[in-house]
């Protein structure tokens, strides 16, 4: 029973909740040469939003399998890459961008950039610069 839970709770962490969303970073893993269908998502959350709720900025982790391209009828080992993203969802412009990133660093780094003057929700920790 413990183990039904922890599944369960696993798979709602992992879950994106938002279809579009979801189909758009798909998109854009198959467009940066990733396996986008078959990615695997972790831990979406919605980390900065400004007010009343337009702009909002979430962070997930991805296992996505890299598309070794045309090959000569030789089927390579799959090889999957661990990656960092953040999506910035503008609703009053119907924008969407997101961005992948193999070195968590640059993901903080693009964060400050897209949460200046947004409010930064708990999900945040981890995105945000040490301040001394």
């Amino acid at each position: 029973m413990l183990a039904f839970i922890q599944q369960l709770r696993q798979k709602w962490d992992d879950w994106v909740g938002d279809r579009e969303m979801e189909l758009k970073i798909r998109r854009h893993l198959t467009d940066h040469g990733y396996f986008g269908s078959t990615a695997k998502f972790r831990a979406v959350r919605l980390v900065a939003v400004q007010r009343p709720g337009w702009v909002q900025v979430f962070r997930f982790e991805v296992t996505a399998r890299i598309n070794p391209g045309e090959t000569d009828g030789v089927d390579p080992d799959p090889v999957y890459h661990d990656l960092f993203g953040l999506v910035q969802d503008d609703a009053r412009h119907n924008r969407c961008h997101v961005r992948v990133f193999s070195d968590e660093q640059q993901r903080r780094e693009l964060f400050q950039q897209w949460s200046d003057g947004l409010i930064c929700l708990r999900g945040a920790k981890g995105l945000l610069a040490v301040r001394t």
